[in-house]
């Protein structure tokens, strides 16, 4: 069973963490903290694969959230055609895309 509460819901979330710790018989796992890249609005959980925007997750091909993943990582840099490419693609751009 899963339950999901909202960040209004933290004295919810206290008193039901105060219930498991006095029961021994509830096993107690915590989760483990896990990087996130964030903008105002979207959240990128890089161990996960997961796009939020708005706490809605975003469908995004492979190539669509490497390519997000990338850009929100290097906020405010620039980065090259061939740059991207390597990164997003695994192997060496062709062509001539300067243009």
């Amino acid at each position: 069973m899963v339950l999901e509460l909202k960040d209004q819901d933290s004295p919810i979330f206290d008193k039901i963490m105060e219930v498991v710790k006095c029961c021994p018989d509830i096993e107690y796992m915590k989760i483990k903290d896990e990087p996130v890249l964030s903008l105002p609005g979207l959240e990128i959980y890089p161990g996960r694969r997961k796009i939020y925007r708005d706490r809605r997750e975003i469908n995004l091909t492979a190539k669509e959230y490497n390519l997000l993943s990338l850009l929100v990582a290097n906020k405010g840099q620039v980065l090259t055609y061939e740059q991207i490419y390597r990164k997003v693609w695994g192997e060496d751009a062709f062509g001539d895309e300067s243009k």
